[in-house]
């Protein structure tokens, strides 16, 4: 019954496949991409009902407002159901409903005021000039089987058994030709070969490129094994009359010169190799063939089999560091029709989405990023996941050689927002009305990209990351901007208001406190320079309040070589008590203590001097080997005159932050105690400072720095007769913190211990 049913749907298929659509088409803007007219168990609308469904695509480079278009079953009448003010961006789909209930809200589902015959007919997308700029002739419809466009070559159409509403049309499984198959995967080479071609149907056509472009009905016909002799990209798809074509394959052999076959590593290699196509810039994306090399028995060599190959755009990246002589770069990796695909390397989980950063002149040590976000992932949080990898790059053709290799550089995780990275609810276009509307979002304070206008509210000016500014200024999403101007501009009135440190009604309403004090220690450990007021990520959840991080950009900081974070004993090194929100909360001085009290707890662990040094010996022993090919590469001049000489100066610099710093604040008391029939409880204090405890858990400080009732002032050792809790702080009437926070805090942070008595 199985094959019965099946053999039905091709000979369906055949009929219902188009050679080619009408000359309207010209799919280099807005055209008709799928249809749906029979909807028995698919796309339901809002209502809950399921109706056919029209998808459309911009195909174009640029946002088109729809306002002014139509769609029509009826050639005498283009005019008949219009689009209200809605965009479509670049490169994107979107789906209207064909149910006859005519709804052409802003804000909602659209659904046309005309159904999709099943018995076939006419639809056609026309523009503001009534011409019509997409039409197709179907034939009559089966039930869940959609009929569309091919990807990669629009122009043929056929039925797709498996639709895909607002997702890129189906290019295999039933009614589709086979892959081909590639007698060798694609890997570096040093000697020519024959590579075969083959497809498991009889009478397909195989049709290949070597120019990196996607294989059309047009394309050259293999007949033949090839033989490839130097660096070729090859990409091959099988077409079939009566199928629609299937997907394609592509595979890179990299011809190797003689003088990288010995050349070995401890890190993994990666080679970018472009085939000769032009050289990258910051604004456009570069194709780009990936492929990575991992160390067997402790040694990365070209000569073994990538553990990763991938299609992929690059571009180079950052504001000052574009300029610099090794460019960092963006990447993301990207299947055979140029989409986004997400591969797992190096351990991380999958994205599309990756950085190579460039250790520069400033980071000479090559660390500061990975060792900022280490420490922000063990201080709970989630920071970009760093690995180091040297990089060979090819943007010429021909075959790999030494003097494409392009140093050392780390491998970082984007920030996005994604289920593995800043994992919040994503709020999409559709989510207009609350809860929905209300996250999440994510932001920067950064310097503003070609074309951004950012976002600027309560009289701060941020920069959109998600959604992107094209895709949030659309007309459709007019409610969400709306709703981040309040946000903002009532978090500012709240932090300017009579009851601005009020918990309810205050900044605190709208602003995570402990993650940005966790953000913001970081940063001042770190000496950044650009703190606060560049490459400073920020997001809302949704429901949630303002959240800082993740942390971003480091080369500048930890004693780098740019002079402004050169002396650590002085606590703006960086701007970390300007830019938006930060000076008037820590104008509060309970954020201000809140804040020592992290601090403090953070030295005992994290901060501490052992573990800030033990991670430096960790990040720089990985580098060991290929420190020396840096440096070369890029004639690196180290301070001292050796790497050792720049790792011995960050631990120095460290150890004066964190010795500056302690010496600032008040420092927390010591409890120590003795066994007995009771137990005998000592408080110790530095010089100058009162030690105030409770017995009961409650903190011996209030609000504002009031002393509580409960506190007692110690004056020796405690017989302590019961259980208690005890909570502990130093406070001295002098203490001044200057050169930084705009106000001060005369006590130290809590230490704790609960004590069982006589057990």
């Amino acid at each position: 019954m199985l094959l019965q049913r099946c053999g039905l749907f091709i000979a369906w298929l055949v009929l219902s496949l188009a050679a080619r659509v009408q000359a309207a088409d010209t799919f280099s803007s807005i055209y008709i991409t799928e249809l749906l007219a029979e909807n028995k168990g698919g796309l339901a609308d809002e209502d809950g009902e399921r109706h056919g469904w029209i998808e459309i695509h911009n195909g174009g480079k640029a946002t088109v407002n729809l306002v002014g278009w139509f769609l029509t079953d009826t050639r005498s009448n283009l005019t008949k159901w219009a689009f209200p003010n809605v965009a479509l961006l670049a490169d994107k789909p979107m789906v209207v409903f064909a149910s006859g209930k005519n709804r052409a809200s802003l804000f909602a589902p659209l659904h046309t005021s005309f159904s999709l015959a099943k018995e076939g007919g006419y639809l056609a997308l026309v523009n503001r000039a009534s011409n019509a700029v997409s039409e197709i002739l179907y034939a009559k419809q089966s039930a869940d089987v959609s009929y569309g466009s091919v990807r990669g070559e629009p122009q043929l159409r056929g039925a797709f058994p498996r639709p895909t509403p607002g997702k890129a049309n189906a290019s295999s499984g039933t009614g589709f030709a086979p892959e081909v198959k590639f007698s060798r995967a694609g890997r570096n080479f040093t000697e020519p070969f024959a590579l075969e071609l083959s497809c498991r149907t009889n009478g397909a056509v195989i049709r290949y490129t070597l120019d990196g472009t996607l294989p059309v009905s047009t394309s050259m016909v293999y007949s033949a094994a090839l033989r490839i002799t130097n660096t070729t990209q090859l990409r091959a798809r099988a077409f079939k009359e009566g199928l629609l074509p299937g997907p394609p394959h592509s595979e890179a052999y990299l011809n190797l010169f003689t003088n990288v076959l010995e050349f070995t590593s401890t890190l993994p290699l990666l080679v970018m190799d472009t085939f000769g196509k032009d050289v990258p810039v910051s604004e456009s994306r570069t194709f780009v063939h990936l492929s990575l090399h991992e160390p067997v028995n402790g040694r990365a060599s070209l000569t073994n089999a990538p553990t990763l190959t991938t299609r992929a755009g690059y571009r180079v990246r950052g504001s000052t560091s574009s300029g610099m002589p090794q460019q960092g770069f963006a990447m993301e990796f990207v299947d055979e029709f140029n989409q986004e695909k997400s591969l797992a390397l190096l351990g991380l989980p999958a994205d599309s989405d990756w950085i190579l950063y460039a250790p520069n002149s400033f980071d000479p040590v090559m660390i500061h990023n990975p060792f900022v976000h280490q420490l922000s992932r063990d201080m709970g949080h989630w920071s970009p996941r760093t690995r180091y990898v040297e990089v060979f790059l090819v943007r010429g053709p021909g075959r790999v050689r030494d003097t494409h290799y392009n140093g050392v550089y780390v491998l970082v995780e984007k920030i996005k927002l994604s289920k593995s990275r800043v994992d919040i609810e994503r709020v999409g276009a559709e989510d207009v009305k609350p809860p929905k509307v209300t996250g999440g979002y994510l932001f920067k304070f950064d310097r503003l990209g070609p074309n951004e206008g950012g976002l600027n509210a309560g009289g701060a000016g941020m920069v959109y990351v998600e959604p992107k500014e094209p895709s949030i200024m659309v007309p459709q999403r007019a409610p969400q901007r709306e709703y981040l101007t309040k946000y903002f501009t009532d978090f500012q009135r709240a932090l300017d208001g009579p009851n601005w440190k009020d918990t309810t009604k205050g900044y605190r309403a709208f602003f995570d406190v402990e993650a940005g004090i966790d953000f913001h220690v970081l940063e001042v450990l770190s000496g950044n320079v650009d703190a606060i007021v560049l490459s400073t990520y920020f997001y809302k959840p949704r429901n949630g309040k303002v959240t800082y991080g993740p942390h971003w950009d480091f080369d500048r900081a930890l004693g780098s070589t740019d002079g402004r974070d050169d002396n650590p004993r002085q606590w703006n090194t960086g701007p970390f008590f300007s830019g938006a929100w930060w000076p008037r909360m820590f104008s509060d001085v309970d954020f201000w203590q809140q804040w020592v009290d992290r601090w403090q707890e953070l030295r005992r662990s994290h901060f501490s001097v052992t573990n800030l040094h033990g991670l430096v010996d960790r990040l720089t022993g990985e580098l060991r080997e290929a420190q020396p090919r840096e440096y070369k590469r890029w004639g690196f001049q180290p301070r001292g005159g050796s790497y050792q000489a720049e790792i011995d100066h960050m631990k120095r610099w460290l150890s004066n932050r964190v010795d500056f710093i302690d010496g600032q604040l008040v420092q927390p008391p010591r409890l120590d105690k003795e066994g007995g029939g009771g137990a005998l409880l000592t408080l110790t204090a530095t010089t100058n400072a009162t030690v105030y405890f409770t017995l009961d858990g409650t903190d011996p400080r209030l609000a504002q720095g009031v002393i509580s009732s409960n506190a007692v002032a110690y004056g020796g050792p405690i017989q302590l007769k019961a259980d208690a809790k005890i909570v502990a702080r130093a406070h001295n009437a002098k203490q001044r913190q200057s050169g930084g926070p705009p106000t001060s805090t005369t006590w130290s942070g809590p230490v704790k211990a609960s004590y069982t008595v006589g057990r």
